[in-house]
């Protein structure tokens, strides 16, 4: 082999990397991070109203007696304190007390309505209050995907819209690097956000107080459940929180018995004391609670939405609510006090989350408040020259005035709309990243020209984001900037003219209102649709080097000859059914990896498809095994002999499609889930004669090898005992009997066998050299570490099911069946033996179905968490980040490794097309997410099908290098 050919076997696979790498990063791009924060002074809001707005105020004009009115003023009280000037809020006069923030985790919107009936349910709107009266709302809170916990408490807390690309956060932690209101909150002084302390001390004595005490002469903010609100908050709630483990989705328990057994203690410290005697508990009430059930999304993951354990922990949760609602409405007549309860995703019928159906985006949002929010009595009535019968109801504006655009944007619900609320509502700066937009109906107060000026405020500060962002990282697009600047001002010209009009009634005040949530809603979706930016250009370079991958990788090039062949050569009959075999199967693949991409009804149904082609593809083999029997009888008279050679050939492959049929309809319920158990293959008749099956197996291993892997085999065959151990603890109801020990022992067992299996492969790969053979002696290595691959896949087989569950005893052993079906077909030595790219095909096929057929799919909520606690309740990132790889690309690994280790020696054009396949679907796969990047299922279907070929390939190509790389050595050592 020349020069040239061996470079042009690493192009192939060196492009496929480097191209693929170019258009990943082109397409997954981060919305970057600006460092801003927004001000809290006397001034920051006026300065950004004229800045951002062109609102100007002169002395004693209309503007500036209307900001005198609408917007918190500056108040020098504590003339020796250092934080000098206090204020009833930041921008806007504070309007609640306390905030108490209760997340279920996963709550749908139908959970909330529908399955509380004792929180929720008792407290929705009676039939003789109008809408504008009542303390309670439930409302449809919209989440943006991705639907994993830690991309919706951001968006929750910073108002920004995160990125797909941000999911990798959820499984390893990441601190919001971002304005939020929780930072606002921790670091802005509760005098100049409206809390005032009855008893400030001097400067001397707070400033020993505080080094005595820390925060405890403050409002606090507490904290307990689900730990990711600590790893995004790691600094800023109060050192007394409680944060429990999260990823241990089994556990349906342990976080929400911590959070019921901290909350009672905290709404007993929650909302003012200004009641109290005491003067450290009137100092030091809690500001907020934030509690974060994770029941509801465990017992989804485990057991499915309509199951009876669902039942059991929403009554719980329905109990705890009504004990949180009750400590609302007991709240002081004096005192507004406010209950946010809402899922921060929803889920689908199988439980899982993290896609955008509307099943996963639409959570509930049920707000409560005390019954002194509509009293008119808050802690800054006083300041205002207002009556109680206009500060009786929340707002009503709906928008109606505007138009229809406005209507639907105040009856959408955005979870990112609820920043800007709770901002003004605990008067707060809204944070400086904020692309959410005010909810009136949630805010204590009807009055028109408040509604108007906190939109007006929310506008400002979106915009003057949107053209910093524009300005400092990427140049939003100019036309839609234009268009929004062009509504902005349009609602601005509408604020001018209520202001001038000096009438709280006017209905300029609520056009213009209307104006500013069209705005904003128009600002959320141009948000949208640049942080799902994508470069254009590095992806087309990107598809440009997967195009050269492929054509380089081409096996080769006479198949495209073939049709003309057929039609202006004569063949023979079995040369043409041949051709037949193998034009069908580039047909049938070309559907699969090329046109199949295109399709989200193909996506989905992607299983059914692949059973479908193995089931064509094994039919039309065998077909044409039979062929010449059947020519032989017409012409000759079939020999016996050749009618067995025959069928000998036959039966493997109809072998290969009926493992696929079974394991795809006897085999289901894979997963370590309790609620699997109702599954026939996690029983104990299932799953024992599988493990027993698969012994004997590894023992003929053993005896094909001239039992050099003696000790190997001993120590496989302990690991399947423990293995069948741990599974039989695990279906035991009491909870000491988890079957971790025994796991634990199966994973020790496989890293021994391994280490034993490398060297041995390692000393006979030595002696191999030393002889130093003179016929073909690259083969002959090559050939030493296929026989040396049973052992070594065979430990990778059983870790494989120590992380997925009992099912997978059954389907490992119809996998093994398949596998050595599949090469007896692969290395059968008959005269007409089956081509490369029908056998490549089939390799590949039934290696993905065993993906499919094992309970994935190239999407991310159908991902097995619970193989992260195979042997453990304790999350640890390196460990379980192993094991969730193992059980979803274990089965990919395995595959390629039998092909490159055993066939590839023997048969290289099976690799070759095994590999050329899986360059042409990812090289596909990335055109159709190009083009459906705007689709509505981009994010749910497309894009985790790209991500998924995308792995896939990555494990191609590298068995591909590595594969090349052993051969050189190979060669290397061989040459004196």
């Amino acid at each position: 082999m020349g020069v040239m050919e061996r470079t042009r076997e690493w192009v192939s696979p060196v492009l496929a990397v480097v191209g693929l790498y170019i258009f990943a990063t082109s397409f997954f791009l981060a919305k970057r991070s600006l460092p801003h924060t927004s001000e809290c002074d006397a001034h920051s809001a006026r300065h950004l109203l004229e800045s951002a707005l062109g609102l100007r105020a002169s002395e004693n004009d209309a503007t500036e007696l209307h900001f005198q009115r609408v917007l918190s003023q500056q108040q020098h009280q504590h003339q020796h304190n250092n934080d000098g000037a206090s204020s009833q809020g930041c921008w806007m006069d504070r309007r609640v007390d306390a905030v108490a923030i209760i997340v279920v985790d996963a709550l749908r919107f139908d959970f909330a309505r529908e399955r509380l009936p004792d929180s929720i349910g008792a407290r929705l709107l009676p039939p003789n209050q109008s809408r504008r009266q009542i303390r309670s709302q439930l409302l449809q809170f919209v989440a943006d995907p991705p639907t994993v916990t830690m991309q919706r408490l951001k968006g929750l807390t910073t108002g920004g819209l995160p990125t797909f690309a941000d999911i990798s956060g959820s499984f390893g932690g990441a601190t919001v690097d971002e304005d939020s209101w929780v930072n606002q909150l921790h670091q802005v002084p509760p005098n100049k956000r409206g809390y005032h302390s009855d008893t400030t001390p001097t400067p001397h004595k707070q400033q020993q107080q505080q080094q005595a005490q820390g925060y405890h002469r403050r409002p606090r903010m507490a904290f307990v459940g689900d730990d990711t609100w600590v790893d995004l908050f790691p600094h800023q709630f109060d050192p007394d929180s409680f944060p429990f483990p999260s990823f241990n989705t089994r556990d349906l328990d342990s976080v929400d018995n911590g959070c019921l057994a901290h909350l009672p203690g905290m709404l007993q410290r929650f909302g003012s004391s200004s009641s109290s005697s005491n003067s450290d508990e009137r100092d030091s009430f809690l500001e907020l609670i934030v509690a974060h059930f994770l029941g509801v999304d465990h017992v989804g993951h485990t057991y499915g939405p309509n199951n009876h354990h669902m039942d059991e922990k929403l009554h719980q949760m329905d109990g705890m609510l009504s004990d949180v609602f009750t400590k609302i409405d007991d709240a002081p007549s004096n005192s507004c006090q406010v209950a946010f309860v809402f899922g921060d995703h929803g889920m689908t019928e199988d439980g899982n989350h993290g896609g955008g159906t509307d099943e996963e985006t639409h959570a509930g949002l049920f707000v409560h408040y005390s019954p002194g929010c509509i009293a008119g009595n808050t802690n800054n009535s006083t300041t205002t020259n207002t009556t109680d019968e206009e500060m009786n109801h929340f707002s009503d504006i709906t928008g109606q005035e505007v138009g229809s655009d406005s209507e639907d944007a105040f009856r959408s619900i955005h979870q990112i709309d609820l920043v800007p609320t709770l901002s003004i509502l605990l008067g707060l700066p809204i944070p400086y990243a904020n692309l959410g937009g005010l909810v009136p109906s949630l805010i204590p107060d009807t009055r028109a020209p408040m509604m108007t000026a906190a939109l007006a405020l929310n506008a400002a500060q979106v915009w003057n984001y949107l053209t910093t962002y524009s300005t400092k990282s990427n140049a939003l697009p100019h036309t839609a900037m234009k268009e929004l600047n062009e509504i902005l001002d349009d609602a601005t010209r509408l604020y001018r003219q209520a202001i001038a009009e000096n009438n709280d009634d006017s209905i300029a005040y609520r056009q213009a209102a209307g104006m500013y949530k069209v705005f904003l809603s128009q600002a959320t979706e141009l948000g949208k649709r640049v942080w799902t930016r994508f470069d254009t250009t590095g992806m087309t370079w990107g598809i440009g080097i997967l195009v050269l991958a492929v054509l380089s990788g081409v096996p080769s090039w006479q198949w495209i000859r073939l049709p003309f062949d057929m039609l202006f050569r004569r063949e023979t009959c079995s040369a043409i059914s041949q051709t037949i075999e193998a034009g069908v199967t580039i047909m049938l693949m070309l559907f699969q990896c090329v046109l199949l991409t295109f399709s989200n009804s193909y996506i989905e149904a992607e299983q059914h498809i692949l059973i479908f082609i193995i089931s064509i593809l094994c039919t039309v083999a065998s077909l044409n095994r039979y062929a010449p029997v059947v020519m032989a009888k017409s012409e000759e008279g079939p020999s016996v002999e050749n009618r067995s050679v025959n069928f000998d050939s036959i039966w493997p492959i109809f072998v290969i499609a009926i493992c696929s049929r079974a394991n795809e309809v006897f085999v289901s319920g894979h997963g370590l889930d309790p609620s699997l158990y109702i599954h026939a293959a996690h029983s104990t008749w299932a799953f024992i004669p599988s493990i027993v099956l698969l012994g004997i197996a590894r023992t003929k291993m053993t005896q094909m090898n001239c039992r050099r892997h003696l000790l190997n085999s001993v120590i496989d065959i302990l690991a399947l005992l423990l293995l069948m151990a741990s599974w039989w603890e695990k279906r035991s109801m009491d909870p000491n009997r988890n079957g971790f020990l025994l796991c634990r022992g199966v994973f020790s067992f496989c890293a021994l066998g391994l280490l034993l299996s490398i060297q041995e492969y390692r000393s006979i790969h030595t002696k191999q050299i030393a002889s130093k053979q003179e016929k073909n002696p690259n083969i002959a290595v090559l050939e030493v570490t296929g026989d040396s691959v049973w052992p070594l896949l065979f430990k990778l087989l059983i870790f494989i099911m120590a992380v997925t569950g009992p099912s997978t005893a059954a389907s490992g052993v119809l996998f093994v069946v398949q596998a050595w079906a599949l090469i007896h077909v692969t290395l059968s030595g008959e005269s007409r033996p089956v081509r490369a790219p029908v056998i490549a095909a089939l390799w590949r096929l039934c290696i993905r179905h065993a993906f499919f057929a094992t309970g994935h799919a190239c999407s991310f909520n159908r991902l097995h968490y619970s193989a992260a606690f195979a042997a453990t309740d304790e999350f640890h990132f390196v460990i379980g980040g192993v094991s969730l790889f193992a059980n979803t690309f274990g089965w990919e690994v395995m595959g390629a490794g039998l092909l490159w280790m055993y066939i590839e020696p023997k048969r290289p054009a099976v690799y070759q097309w095994f590999c050329f396949f899986q360059l042409l679907e990812t090289l596909f796969a990335c055109i159709s997410v190009s083009l459906m990047r705007r689709h509505l299922m981009v994010w749910a279907l497309f894009a985790p099908r790209f991500v998924f070929a995308g792995v896939f390939m990555m494990l191609c190509s590298l068995s591909w290098l590595l594969q090349l790389s052993m051969r050189r050595r190979a060669k290397g050592n061989s040459n004196p």
